[in-house]
């Protein structure tokens, strides 16, 4: 019998950015997150539970990729729209009200889609990864 194996958490989020000092700082400046550390082309940054780091190199973007943060309502999710716009980052899609489920979306300065979004209880989980051992 295999012993299962359960992920705690997704820690981390690596991107590979055309310029690390106009990266990191369109990150802190709009999301408010925290560098944490600098070592030549990389940068690990801050967020909440989780953090983004940054890699200098030529970004590789699949029209389909984008990341995600999950606020805790509408008005939040409305917030973040307006700063979002104040800052200049091109909105893509939304604001989109799908009933149980409100976002939006933004680029990036080297254009990774980043979405913001309110949904009223977790849509799309099936629980935690298990992997048998």
């Amino acid at each position: 019998m295999h012993a299962l194996m359960k992920m705690r958490a997704l820690n981390h989020l690596n991107l590979v950015v055309s310029d690390i000092d106009r990266a990191a700082g369109f990150y802190e400046q709009l999301f408010g997150m925290q560098r944490q550390w600098r070592e030549g082309d990389f940068v690990f940054l801050s967020c909440g539970e989780s953090d983004l780091a940054l890699t200098k190199g030529k970004p590789l973007i699949h029209r389909r990729f984008h990341f995600g943060f999950r606020v805790e309502s509408r008005d939040e999710v409305d917030g973040w729209l307006a700063r979002v716009t104040e800052q200049g980052a091109p909105i893509t899609h939304g604001p989109e009200d799908y009933g149980d489920y409100y976002t939006f979306s933004c680029r990036d300065p080297d254009g990774y889609s980043i979405e913001i979004y309110f949904e009223a209880a977790p849509r799309g989980r099936t629980g935690d990864v298990m992997i048998e051992s």
